[in-house]
């Protein structure tokens, strides 16, 4: 940790604290979102594995749709 102490040589120390707590507050945030996240991914799989017929009618029509986009730019 010498460079921390290295780096922090010309910070007053009331800044050092203010940037240490917005890093604690930042690392919580980042935690939060990341459950948040996960959450709603299983939720999303949980789902699609319960409704499959869905997803791949909705796979199908979205390939048709692209494809007829992408006929059209072709010409």
């Amino acid at each position: 940790m010498a460079s921390d102490s290295k780096n922090r040589a010309g910070i007053p120390g009331n800044q050092v604290e203010k940037y240490e707590h917005l890093i604690k507050r930042l690392q919580q945030e980042r935690k939060a979102l990341q459950e948040i996240i996960d959450r709603d991914y299983r939720e999303a799989r949980r789902y699609v594995r319960s409704h499959p017929e869905q997803g791949v009618s909705i796979a199908f029509i979205s390939g048709i749709a692209v494809g007829y986009v992408l006929g059209k730019l072709g010409r």
